[in-house]
């Protein structure tokens, strides 16, 4: 009996990796795919051969290094200005005693609750009044502080014991140089995780940048590549080249920070 449910169980998570691989060896298969094959019924499991037609097609008749470039400004730029204030908060939320606390970090919580489109139209109107439309900073800065981020850090700052910090004040440390040379080196783990969390959010964004963006120059990849669809609605091994290049950076940063990843959602997560 239980020999037959492993064997179910190997069936189903066989299943259900081929289930989740499928889409993305398929986008990767129609990307080298000659556009005059991706038509053909049935179609084929196994392009006949394989181009790099439709990746010098992209490269030659769109702005895609344009969009590249806004996308890792805007990528990392606010995976460091994230880390930096949420990590900061998530200090005094988690080691420092003041009114409120408990309170206001009940409420920043409470957000994550709240649906992202109930804030486009007040955080377009702030973004408006500032004079950043159409600037990569009307982008960047509506996502430095995240809820979800100060939570996630919260929790695992709580697991580092005070015996470090009490050690360090009484050394004649201050406040600033406890989070910057005790807490965020012993937090390592949870700031990879925090940060390719936010990278891959910041890439993959694609409302807030369309609406606060006007110039096509000034795109993002993701918006940049749906302008593609627009201009050639069937070249689908053109719209799955740039669909290749735009997830070829997760899945490197994905693989390459993979033993930080799992240690900070698995270390200081539940801790109240």
């Amino acid at each position: 009996m239980r020999k037959v449910t492993w064997s179910l169980i190997i069936i189903f998570i066989t299943l259900w990796a081929i289930s989740t691989l499928f889409p993305m060896y398929w986008m990767f298969q129609t990307a080298f795919t000659p556009e005059e094959e991706i038509s053909t019924f049935p179609p084929k499991l196994f392009p006949s051969h394989l181009t790099l037609q439709n990746f010098s097609e992209l490269f030659r008749s769109s702005l895609i290094w344009n969009w590249i470039v806004n996308s890792l400004i805007i990528s990392v730029s606010i995976t460091v200005l994230s880390l930096l204030v949420c990590s900061m908060a998530a200090y005094a939320f988690s080691k420092l005693q003041f009114p409120g606390r408990n309170w206001m970090f009940t409420a920043i919580v409470a957000t994550i609750l709240v649906p992202a489109q109930v804030t486009l139209l007040p955080t377009f109107l702030i973004v408006s009044r500032m004079n950043m439309l159409d600037t990569l900073w009307a982008i960047i800065i509506p996502s430095i502080a995240s809820p979800y981020t100060i939570f996630m850090i919260r929790q695992y700052m709580l697991s580092i014991p005070n015996d470090f910090i009490d050690a360090a004040r009484m050394d004649g440390a201050s406040e600033l140089a406890i989070y910057w040379r005790i807490i965020l080196p012993m937090s390592k783990p949870v700031l990879a995780a925090s940060a390719i969390f936010t990278f891959i959010s910041s890439w993959n964004g694609f409302l807030w940048p369309l609406i606060v963006l006007n110039s096509t120059e000034r795109y993002p990849l993701t918006v940049g590549l749906a302008t593609l669809q627009r201009q050639h609605l069937v070249q689908y091994g053109l719209q799955m080249a740039g669909a290749t290049v735009s997830a070829l950076p997760m899945i490197i940063i994905f693989f390459a920070f993979q033993k930080y990843f799992m240690r900070g959602l698995m270390s200081g997560g539940t801790k109240g």
